[in-house]
């Protein structure tokens, strides 16, 4: 039995990650998205599809031509989730990338869970204990915040593992050429999941183990210092393994580099224990203060709860005489402050500075947004819960029971909302668009400006549908506007249906600068631009719920020159 207890506790983390987050969605997982169909949604469906068309030799991993036009994107500054993607390549072939999204959105929580669950087992060597840690990391409300909408920082699963193998290779319960090949594996499935989580897990675990050396007994340093060869040797693999993404994210200039801004992400001191409407008990109640808190739902990521604050108290205080917790301690801390950015935020307004600065000037680390890094402080609060269920010698029933129930209460408080419009979008492509009537015409690698633009409309998912076939004047990729596009006040004018000055004249710039020839107009959401496409000159049909407007590019250079 105890064999299959893994087994057994990754299928119970599933059915309640189906029951929680994905019972909306499951009857139409071709229809309908879990959480928020938007722009990093849509952008998640057209990276598995980039994937599927990599693997066919179609497009090339990192540097596309697709979107931004004339200028491409760096997909290796992107959040294309390549690790996943390519493993789910043959889903996302067979049942298109909606499938996929839906599969690993709801896997992500149980996922991580079980990883989890399988930490707390080797340290607590007690199943109830880790069965109820990896609950309270795989449902904690930052792994269900960011199911919502951002994929790449739900799938945390290895980050349990990589701490895991480490511990091992310090006990030296594992050969250490297989721990540092375990490692290299992990730490190039979390690189290629998200390059953020793996940077801001390295800041992390170096606190982790320079806690360890200063806090552990003699017997346990020198343990360390064994070991730490074969974790360099590990991360040094990893690299290895990754640096076709590293090689393209250096040697070519990151698109967004400059527009990036970390400092509007920090954790609101609140947010430990004040709940968003993601959680069931108390998030409507408490709206008004969450919605007090700096960036936006899926940014708010840290709420406890008073009784989990309680369960995590008094695991410290029934191992209090063991050093190992006070490691845990100093490195949930450390996350938790390092979560707070710049400055310690409190309702909104920011205070005193806050040692984040000195990690700002530090490659990848720098671009990271702050909040995140809480996620590593839910690692160390679900240890430390799981110790405080943990049976010991001379532990009395009733006060296990106490115990148990005070973390039950937990979880429950931890719940999140059975909201379907929170938890389900359902996607009502345009006939034309899923049938590929309306885009059938377009001759392939044309340039085409998708309205509405960017992230106010589906293009990505569009452009998905027709395996990038065509390229797009535009598209959404980060919440950011290609700086060659800023020339161009229409392109302001996308964003918000506002006419700039001379409307016609410069959508006529905007256009001759893209090299585009189609434009697609949602015919729901038509916007401002029916006249100016005409009177630039665009051929207007309807197809599918899809209203064209067909251009020469020749024609239109001539245009904007006066010829």
């Amino acid at each position: 039995m105890r064999r299959l207890e893994p087994l057994l506790v990754l299928l119970g983390y599933a059915v309640v990650s189906v029951v929680l987050v994905g019972r909306f969605v499951i009857r139409a997982p071709h229809d309908a998205v879990v959480g928020s169909f938007g722009a990093d949604q849509g952008f998640f469906a057209w990276s598995l599809v980039h994937w599927v068309e990599v693997l066919a030799g179609n497009q090339s991993p990192f540097l596309t031509d697709r979107i931004d036009a004339p200028m491409g994107f760096n997909l290796a500054w992107a959040t294309t989730i390549p690790g996943p993607a390519l493993l789910f390549a043959p889903l996302t072939a067979l049942a298109g990338p909606l499938v996929t999204y839906n599969t690993l959105a709801i896997a992500a929580p149980a996922l991580a869970a079980w990883t989890a669950y399988l930490l707390c087992r080797h340290v607590t060597q007690d199943s109830l204990a880790a069965i109820l840690g990896g609950w309270i990391f795989g449902f904690s409300s930052y792994v269900l915040g960011e199911t919502l909408n951002h994929l790449d920082l739900a799938l945390v699963a290895a980050l349990p593992l990589i701490v895991l193998v480490v511990i091992r290779l310090v006990e030296e319960s594992i050969r250490p050429r297989r721990g540092a090949l375990a490692l290299a594996g992990l730490i190039a499935m979390q690189f290629l999941i998200f390059t953020e989580i793996a940077a801001t897990a390295t800041v992390v675990g170096g606190i982790a183990l320079l806690a360890a050396l200063a806090i552990g007994p003699s017997g346990l340093r020198g343990r360390i210092v064994r070991a730490l060869p074969w974790i360099a040797a590990g991360y040094a693999l990893a690299i290895a393994i990754i640096s076709p993404l590293l090689i393209a994210a250096f040697l070519h200039p990151n698109p967004i580099d400059d527009r990036i801004r970390p400092d509007l992400y920090p954790l609101d001191l609140k947010n430990l224990v004040v709940p968003t409407i993601i959680t069931w008990v108390g998030g409507a109640r408490f709206q008004a203060d969450s919605l007090q808190f700096v960036g936006n739902l899926t940014e708010q990521l840290a709420y406890l709860g008073p009784v989990l604050v309680l369960v995590a108290l008094g695991g410290i205080w029934r191992w209090r005489y063991e050093r190992f917790v006070w490691v845990i301690v100093v490195t949930t801390m450390a996350a938790i402050v390092l979560s707070f950015g710049a400055h310690l935020t409190i309702s909104g307004d920011p205070g005193w500075t806050m040692p984040w600065q000195v990690f700002t000037h530090l490659p990848l680390i720098r671009l990271a947004l702050p909040t995140r890094i809480v996620v590593y402080a839910w690692l160390g609060i679900a240890l430390l819960g799981s110790l405080f269920v943990t049976r010991r010698r001379g532990d009395r029933l009733q006060w296990f029971v106490a115990r148990l129930g005070l973390v039950v209460i937990a979880l429950v408080c931890l719940l999140p909302v059975p909201r379907a419009d929170l938890w389900r979008t359902e996607l009502q492509t345009p006939a034309g668009i899923q049938s590929g009537s309306a885009t059938a015409a377009i001759p392939n690698d044309a340039v085409v400006l998708i309205l509405p633009y960017s992230f106010r409309g589906n293009g990505m998912y569009w452009q998905s549908i027709a395996k990038m076939r065509y390229r797009m004047a535009g598209g959404y990729s980060a919440a950011a506007i290609p700086l060659a596009y800023t020339q161009f006040p229409v392109t302001f004018g996308f964003y918000n249906d506002q006419l700039p000055a001379n409307p016609r004249q410069e959508l006529l710039r905007y256009l001759a600068f893209t090299g585009t020839s189609w434009v697609l107009v949602d015919a729901r959401a038509p916007g401002p631009w029916a006249q100016f496409l005409r009177e630039a000159g665009g051929v207007r049909s309807e197809v599918g719920g899809i209203v064209r407007y067909r251009f020469d590019p020749a024609v239109v250079r001539a245009q904007v020159h006066g010829a």
